[in-house]
């Protein structure tokens, strides 16, 4: 099964850090319980991003990072919008903001 780590403290087994945001593959079709909140199912969206820090972002907040650093940008939006994350600045706008209006 393929999970998305969306908070930091995760390693690998050769105990290696792994990013949030990556994606790792685990045995079985259920999440190991040393992986409990750590982790989601690769490609599902909780309406908010991870970051390295521990905080989470919002579309609404992602959003507000556009004006500056691209790839930040971009990145922070991959984390929310998964695989399904445009290229351009402005298909990944209007994908955030279509996110940001759904209940």
């Amino acid at each position: 099964m393929k999970l998305e780590v969306i908070h930091k403290g995760v390693h690998d087994a050769k105990g290696n850090r792994v990013e949030v945001g990556a994606v790792i593959d685990v045995d079985g079709d259920t999440v190991p319980a040393w992986l409990m909140n750590k982790v989601r199912a690769a490609g599902e969206s909780s309406g908010k991003a991870a970051t390295d820090d521990g905080e989470t972002k919002t579309a609404a907040e992602v959003l507000k990072m556009a004006s500056g650093q691209f790839m930040t940008f971009k990145a922070a939006a991959k984390k929310l919008l998964g695989d399904k994350t445009p290229d351009s600045k402005a298909e990944i706008v209007a994908a955030l903001e279509e996110l940001a209006t759904q209940p």
